[in-house]
């Protein structure tokens, strides 16, 4: 662990594990209470000895009520003496929340007194750093309310589409037929509808730029802001262009922006705590064969090795041009063809095609030299590789399998999700036991590959469809059911690969719906 060493006179090497003098005390307002913002996020630092605190469950977003802004306000304030950092998601303290960003009715003057307000924290704490962390609004393609406003329910699709060809037409490459196109999708988008997307976006980008220039006159240390649900031509890939040039570059380092949201919070928690202990680890990323660093996932808008980049100097650590010195070696498993499909989809199968076994075995030459090890597993969106998986939890007889040798694993929801999961886990390796650390890997092998990629479907399709409940609105009766039948397959499912590891663990639907699931151990 290479900047454990580096920092030999501040730090005691025990069991393998670099302990630091006193744990820091770090503040923590997440995007809402789902377990990748809240719970699993909270546990792999507090596994790694550090003291963050957070809100009160009460004050924030969940799947049936918004935030409490002032509330948060408020104990951001209470609670910043003797911090080491505050790492803040701007929309809890805002909006109320992700969802709620996208779906207030808030007036512009609301927005701007409750942004001037995170903003003078400093000026009242001047000795704790802030490390602020935004989205920009969200361009999904599909019919997505209630996460969006109720009209999305019939025009997801076309506002979509709109937002494509406006991007386009802004960059100057729109064809005669996408010219015709265009037209042709605004008479049919009502006007009403047209002006709201566009009012709500208009109020994002307002807050987004006060806050920019908060950050430049020194009234926060950091910001970050993440593009949810982006595509290479879309609104959100706008608004984001529109931010970046608006940005002054004098600030460049303090200021980032790439496709990613509910792992934000991960990614800066890691950049407080190396700012606090005065440490930049360095990480040497490599990739699956084929597209590689070139591979644009869905759902983003940028390359993967420029995502990577970012995502790495954001948690403040440094790429590594080499492998040589680092002290993380993070493994971005991407797809050979450069297209993520759905983890559900037929392509997500049980063997490894040459490049994935030379990946595999690349990450085995690692584990083998002692190093620190992360994977990245984005080859499918909303999932991990079932044969990446299965290459990983098969070990050679009486040996332990490789992927309990690793510092991280990841391969939920989109690229860049896993990608900051997997680095940020894989930068806490140092200072974790290995009991803990195989603990943070096994909720993410249930979560990520067994629930996200197996179990989430036959769910779907033996209960929630059939009964025709509504999938993100289940009652509390429907989500039991489903919570039952959900932990009956984990445990049938994942008995092959994982053993008797699945009955250690309690599964729930928290957000009544099936999209994420919490696995939590049955000791804690």
């Amino acid at each position: 662990m290479g900047w454990c060493k580096r920092f030999g006179a501040f730090v005691v090497l025990l069991m393998g594990v670099c302990a630091p003098a006193a744990a820091e005390k770090i503040l923590f307002i997440p995007l809402d209470n789902r377990p990748v913002s809240l719970a699993y996020t909270v546990d792999s630092f507090r596994k790694a000895g550090v003291q963050v605190v957070t809100p009160p469950e009460k004050f924030l977003a969940s799947d049936r009520q918004n935030g409490d802004p002032d509330k948060l306000a408020q104990w951001l304030d209470q609670e910043a003496r003797g911090a080491a950092g505050a790492v803040v998601s701007t929309d809890s303290l805002i909006y109320g929340g992700l969802v709620p960003s996208r779906t207030h009715e808030l007036d512009p003057a609301v927005l701007a007194q409750r942004a001037n307000a995170l903003l003078a924290f400093k000026k009242r704490h001047p000795g704790v750093p802030l490390y602020g962390f935004a989205t920009v609004m969200r361009s999904p393609k599909w019919s997505s309310a209630p996460a969006e406003p109720a009209y999305y329910a019939q025009y997801g699709p076309q506002i979509f589409r709109w937002g494509q060809l406006r991007d386009k037409k802004r960059l100057g490459i729109l064809t005669r037929k996408e010219k015709n196109e265009l037209n042709q999708v605004e008479q049919n988008l009502p006007l009403d509808i047209r002006r709201d997307v566009l009012e709500r976006r208009g109020k994002n980008l307002f807050v987004l730029k006060g806050l920019t220039r908060g950050l430049e006159a020194g009234k926060m240390d950091y910001f970050l802001i993440g593009r949810d649900d982006s595509a290479p031509y879309s609104e959100a890939h706008k608004d984001a262009a529109d931010l970046e040039s608006f940005a002054d570059p004098a600030f460049r380092y303090k200021f980032r922006s790439f496709s990613g949201a509910d792992e934000l919070g991960m990614v800066l928690l890691n950049r407080a705590l190396n700012k606090a202990r005065g440490e930049t680890p360095l990480v040497y990323g490599w990739y699956n064969g084929g597209t590689g660093a070139a591979t644009v996932a869905s759902y983003e808008d940028s390359p993967m090795g420029a995502s990577y980049r970012q995502h790495v100097l954001a948690a403040g650590g440094y790429p590594a041009r080499t492998d040589k010195r680092a002290d993380l070696v993070l493994g971005l498993y991407t797809p050979g063809d450069g297209v993520t499909l759905g983890a559900d989809s037929a392509a997500n199968g049980p063997d490894l095609d040459e490049q994935g076994q030379q990946f595999l075995a690349t990450a085995q030459k690692y584990v083998r030299q002692g190093r620190n090890v992360g994977i990245a597993d984005v080859a499918f969106g909303n999932g991990g590789s079932t044969a990446l998986v299965k290459g990983l939890l098969t070990g050679e007889p009486g040996q332990e399998p490789l992927g309990y040798r690793l510092g991280s694993y990841a391969g939920w929801n989109t690229a860049s999700n896993s990608l900051g999961y997997a680095l940020g886990q894989g930068m806490l390796r140092p200072y974790l036991s290995d009991r803990d650390r195989q603990d943070l890997l096994t909720v993410r092998y249930l979560d990520d590959w067994l629930y996200q990629s197996k179990v989430r479907q036959q769910v779907r399709q033996e209960l929630i469809w059939p009964r025709q409940w509504t999938d993100g609105k289940l009652t509390d009766a429907q989500t039991a059911q489903a919570e039952t039948l959900v932990t009956e397959k984990m445990l049938k499912e994942g008995a092959p690969l994982l053993g008797k590891r699945p009955e250690q663990y309690r599964y729930s639907l928290p957000w009544h719906r099936t999209f994420e699931i919490a696995v939590k151990s049955e000791e804690s």
